[in-house]
């Protein structure tokens, strides 16, 4: 059985219905993301959660768990990729080869409030917080998340799936490779490399590059260990 519901926004367009693979934490924060940019007047709504177990939101509807089957019944639906995990990086791109899910259904989303300018190259499935600024000749790959009050400089670039904190500040000409996780009140200098799957612990000012799978940590930010490659 399929599944498709449809509603008109105040501009008289369809709104796109949204569903959030992912629960309770930055599901329920894309969840409000996905209200607060219906509320400014864009033609989205919450749709619900795909998510294995409905008891991780209670009061909120779910679609089904984060399956093929569940993504083949949701005609018209939109998605946004929520599943973060900080030691298990590398098993979210395994979950998005294996749900199959289009690349143009995968639904970008920038808050009324964000900043970004209009030299920047926005990839799909991305999130953009409140209080977010972009700034010129960037590029923010597929399903990365920037979360509120986060500063990406000019030339500088995500790659695929990356997830930068609240209040996180990275300068021009940095590159972020897929995976990595910037935490929140970070500082990146400019001119580095964030290696794939590296991890910037919270607060850390970053002065030098990150190798692949390294976490560091504290100012000036040291190495603290390796995530297991995978």
């Amino acid at each position: 059985m399929s599944i498709s519901t449809k509603s008109t926004g105040r501009d008289g367009h369809e709104k796109r219905q949204i569903a959030v693979i992912g629960g309770r934490g930055n599901g329920t924060v894309l969840a409000g993301l996905i209200r607060d940019c219906e509320d400014a007047g864009q033609s989205v709504t919450f749709a619900g959660f795909i998510v294995d177990d409905p008891g991780s939101v209670p009061g909120h509807r779910t679609l089904g768990p984060v399956a093929r089957e569940t993504i083949q019944q949701l005609n018209d639906f939109y998605f946004i990729f929520s599943l973060s995990n900080v030691k298990q990086a590398p098993d979210r791109f395994r979950i998005l080869e294996d749900l199959a899910i289009p690349r143009d259904r995968y639904m970008s989303l920038i808050h009324p409030t964000a900043t970004v300018d209009a030299s920047a190259s926005l990839g799909c499935g991305i999130a953009l917080m409140p209080g977010v600024v972009v700034g010129p000749d960037t590029r923010i790959g597929d399903h990365s998340q920037m979360y509120a009050q986060s500063f990406l400089g000019h030339d500088s670039s995500l790659d695929e799936m990356v997830f930068v904190a609240n209040n996180a500040s990275i300068g021009g000409r940095v590159s972020v490779h897929r995976g990595a996780h910037i935490g929140s009140n970070s500082s990146v200098i400019e001119r580095i490399t964030i290696s794939e799957f590296a991890v910037v612990g919270l607060g850390s000012v970053v002065l030098k590059s990150v190798r692949p799978y390294e976490k560091v940590a504290g100012n000036p930010a040291k190495s603290i260990g390796f995530l297991p490659d995978p």
